[in-house]
């Protein structure tokens, strides 16, 4: 027994250094990246490098760190206010050339989060995010990649970087000293309770990237602007909370976004955020979609990233949570006379107002084509694209109210 210990304990020796030494290797690879910048970032590794009891946030910021690359603002060099102030009037104003000259917002600038992150904000994201995780009832029940994708980010999308946490612990003080006094709270419980008080929106278009500040002080937007708020404010909470959404609709002319909470047993739960509860009806989880997606802050592509003519859907992190959702099936095909699948990515693409739509992404071997977990009563088309044209791949396919697959015979053109 003593020699069989000895060599587990040799063998976990071994398998840490390989990883840790992985781990480093990618790090310098961020760092020259970085630039100048990567003193910031060495600064927060060095922060977390020093104490034992840190080694858990010392791996938070190795992941934030890892899957920064990307990530950047995307904004007016403005003040919030006159920013918020346009937005609010943006979509509703007859002369959109006057407004932009007159609030003097500029052109949006685009900064980096490797080249312009500072260590500081990084380490106080981590050491506030662990906070919550830790002092809230449920808090036992996540694991740490929950943790890291759904209350560790430091940031929703590309709005501008702002002490976010520590604002919404602020404005919320008193939410969060109760969500942690009640013991037998669950996290779904959580988050219908914060979601329920919440500003609730007005629908609007055309808004520029808002952080928590401007998404609190303008209310407007449409279901992306939703989701955001309520992931701003759940994750600062501690509330383990994704945002999830459909590209395309099949009887709307877009896509729509919503929220899911993660319960006890790693199960995610949808609901709108500042608008409906998890458990109960709204668009995400009763209209008919054909795919569904998860925003992820780890950098994973469905599709290969060097791949050739990527549409943008799969240029964003994501997971495919489709089979999360009622009414999927898987589908297979044959492809076309005379079209190998080698080399080629094969997209699945959904009619709609005379077009077709990419919406998903297919498996192939040399003879057919296999979609996994699929809207039903949609009519689709596989394609491959060539010179940045969708191509056909193989005969339109519909799913009927049964779940058959009807192969068309047309020859539609793309």
């Amino acid at each position: 027994m003593n020699h069989l210990y000895k060599a587990f304990l040799l063998t976990l020796l071994i398998f840490s250094y390989s990883c840790s030494k992985t781990i480093n290797s990618s790090l310098e690879e961020v760092y020259k990246l970085a630039g100048s910048n990567k003193i910031e970032l060495k600064q927060v590794i060095k922060h977390y490098s020093t104490d034992p009891a840190d080694s858990l946030k010392l791996k938070a910021a190795e992941f934030l760190i890892l899957n920064m690359v990307g990530k950047y603002s995307e904004c007016y060099e403005a003040p919030w206010q006159d920013v918020a102030t346009l937005n609010m009037r943006w979509s509703s104003s007859s002369d959109k050339e006057k407004v932009l000259n007159t609030y003097k917002v500029g052109e949006t600038i685009r900064r980096d989060d490797l080249t312009h992150i500072k260590a500081d904000y990084l380490i106080t994201n981590i050491d506030l995010a662990f906070r919550v995780w830790e002092d809230k009832p449920w808090g036992k029940h996540i694991s740490f990649d929950t943790f890291c994708e759904e209350i560790l980010p430091y940031r929703i999308g590309t709005e501008p970087l702002e002490n976010w946490r520590e604002k919404v612990l602020a404005s919320f003080a008193d939410v969060d000293n109760m969500l942690k006094e009640d013991s037998t709270l669950s996290a779904v419980e959580a988050c219908s309770r914060v979601n329920d008080i919440l500003p609730r929106f007005r629908m609007d278009k055309d808004f520029s990237n808002m952080n928590f500040t401007q998404l609190m002080a303008t209310t407007r937007g449409q279901c992306d602007s939703q989701a955001a708020l309520a992931a701003f404010v759940m994750r600062a909470l501690g509330i383990p909370v994704t945002i999830d959404f459909t590209p395309q609709w099949k009887e709307h002319p877009t896509g729509h976004d919503w929220n899911s909470v993660c319960d006890s047993t790693g199960n995610h739960i949808s609901f709108m955020g500042t608008e409906t509860n998890p458990n109960q009806s709204h668009q995400g989880n009763t209209f008919q979609k054909a795919k569904a997606y998860r925003n992820t802050f780890k950098n994973h592509k469905i599709i290969d990233a060097d791949s050739m003519d990527i549409p943008s859907l799969f240029e964003k992190n994501l997971y495919d949570i489709s089979s999360e959702h009622q009414n999927m099936i898987d589908a297979s095909l044959p492809l076309k006379d005379g079209f190998s699948s080698i080399d080629e990515n094969i997209y699945l693409s959904l009619f709609y107002d005379f077009d077709w739509r990419i919406t998903g992404h297919a498996d192939a071997d040399a003879d057919s084509i296999y979609f996994h977990h699929i809207g039903e009563k949609i009519l689709y088309l596989p394609v491959y694209y060539k010179d940045d044209r969708p191509i056909p791949a193989a005969n339109p396919f519909y799913v009927d109210n049964k779940g058959e697959i009807i192969v068309l015979g047309l020859g539609y053109d793309t």
